[in-house]
């Protein structure tokens, strides 16, 4: 994804940025109990469907009045016990097992588009157990932390001072991570979000004489994704088109269209939006079911949704396992003042059209899911959980931090900001992982201490022990910490691209 001259250099940074996710993704996959993130289990019976060649199941009100029945092996069918009790531990639930003897069992994703689940389901079928289950959690993970490491090499190449390394790792919150780990399309789809984002920006803004390649390549296969994975993708793909392709002359999309290679990408991304699109209507992916008792008018519905977004921020930052596990304030207050930061700051330093830019993202990850959220009330009662617009609001970061590295700060406060980044939000991202595991395995006593924060104790333990997932946790934090440092003082000349003076931009006023 560089200049001949930065081939080798780049591909090394891929390659450890790579390892470093995946050991952080794969820690939370080793450390979960089955079905200890959201929905889990109904993504792991999809997924087994799908490899046996259950693709397209009639739909059925499998649960909640929606999903479809799939035959899979009876090891992966399990009750649940603890989740939405934080202070029961893991121990109550059965694990999964060997017994492959296929049962005819419900799940909510039975109507989901099926290329991820052909994709991670395959060793459900072959190993119906922990070591299925387990690498199906790590191809994952694997997808996932190859679209971010792609996401990081682009802004080390194509970031003018590198500011949108620290826009990523604010981006990739442990929610993220914890989802990234788990047999979800959600997990790849916020990776996916990111990745996207990423390529798109410098693509559409950048004042280069050609697109490049790399770009081109993690903008489609992410879009195509994006395309697939939930129903939320074409939402998210019109929204990015909206903020950077218009005003015309403003972004590169003329240009780009001249391109025989951004042609074939766009007629493929669109041509799966058609495809998601006809699957949605053929299988009914728009009904989600009834979870009634809802008595809300919509006006009600519109201030407590309002009400909800404080929860949203939190969610989107970390309330772990089945959204029943609270880290202490200071966590969040970090977190979301950092992303804050960047976003209040691209704004004020920003000219209208980044302004413009803004408010679109704003409006797609906010205000459209809100209003969804409120049109379904009476149907689906409060169902939005903040992870849903996390893919879109990690693209809004990355705008912002590309904004204020080129309209307001200079090099060494741009190093300043990512390794502040670094510093504040990695401890996070293991304290978020210890903190689930001590709620897994022993539940969370009604009073916290430092004496009762102990990832080792408790009556449930990993099947890989607790140390496994500790051990990867650290290994990758200080292997993508160590490189975000690293990328950050890097002049621009080492990658193969010229350096620019470390001179204050001043704040432009006008659409220009």
């Amino acid at each position: 994804m560089a200049g001949d001259r930065a081939v080798p250099g780049l591909r090394r940074v891929w390659i450890l940025a790579f390892v470093g996710f995946l050991l952080i993704f794969g820690a939370w996959s080793a450390a979960a109990p089955y079905d200890g993130t959201p929905d889990e289990r109904e993504h792991v019976v999809r997924a087994a469907g799908v490899a046996a060649g259950q693709i397209a199941p009639p739909p059925a009100a499998a649960k909640k009045g929606s999903g479809a029945f799939q035959r899979v092996p009876a090891g992966l069918v399990r009750a649940q016990c603890w989740q939405f009790k934080p202070q029961r531990s893991a121990a109550c639930a059965v694990p999964p097992g060997s017994d492959d003897t296929l049962v005819r069992t419900g799940t909510g994703a039975g109507r989901y588009h099926p290329v991820y689940y052909a994709v991670v389901g395959w060793p459900l079928t072959i190993w119906p157990g922990w070591s299925g289950v387990l690498l199906a959690r790590l191809i994952s993970a694997a997808i996932s932390a190859a679209l971010l490491a792609g996401a990081f090499v682009v802004a080390v190449k194509w970031s003018r001072r590198r500011l949108m390394v620290g826009g990523l790792l604010v981006a990739v919150t442990p929610m993220a991570a914890q989802m990234a780990s788990a047999v979800n399309p959600n997990g790849v789809e916020i990776a996916a979000g990111a990745a996207f984002f990423a390529a798109v920006i410098p693509l559409l803004l950048d004042r280069r004489p050609r697109p490049h390649r790399g770009l081109l390549l993690l903008a489609g296969i992410s879009g195509l994704l994006l395309a697939m994975l939930r129903q939320t993708g074409p939402l998210l793909l019109a929204t990015a088109f909206v903020a950077f392709a218009f005003p015309w002359r403003q972004s590169n999309l003329g240009r780009l269209l001249r391109e025989r290679a951004v042609r074939w990408w766009g007629a493929a991304i669109v041509v799966a939006v058609l495809t998601a699109l006809a699957w949605g209507v053929a299988m009914k992916t728009s009904d989600l079911g009834t979870y009634g008792g809802n008595v809300y008018t919509y006006g009600q519905a519109a201030f407590a949704e309002a009400d909800r977004w404080r929860g949203y921020l939190d969610q989107m930052v970390g309330v772990t396992s089945w959204l029943d596990t609270r880290m202490p304030a200071p966590a969040y207050l970090i977190w979301q003042f950092l992303a804050a930061a960047l976003v209040v700051g691209a704004f004020v330093f920003g000219r209208l059209v980044d302004r413009w830019r803004l408010l679109v993202l704003f409006v797609g990850g906010v205000v459209v899911p809100s209003a969804m959220q409120v049109a379904l009330v009476k149907q689906t009662g409060f169902v939005t959980q903040g992870r849903y617009m996390l893919p879109i609001l990690a693209g809004m970061l990355l705008f912002a931090a590309y904004v204020w590295e080129e309209r307001g700060l200079d090099a060494a406060r741009s190093r300043t900001l990512v390794r502040l980044s670094i510093v504040l939000l990695l401890p996070i991202q293991l304290f978020t992982l210890i903190f689930t595991m001590v709620r897994w395995q022993n539940g969370l006593p009604r009073y916290l201490t430092f004496r009762t924060l102990n990832p080792f104790a408790g009556d449930w333990h990993p099947p890989l022990g607790s140390i496994t997932p500790l051990v990867a946790s650290v290994l990758g934090l200080v292997l993508l910490g160590g490189l975000a440092w690293w990328v950050s003082s890097r002049p621009l000349a080492e990658t193969g691209e010229p350096a620019s003076p470390d001179v204050v931009q001043p704040p432009a006023v006008g659409l220009r």
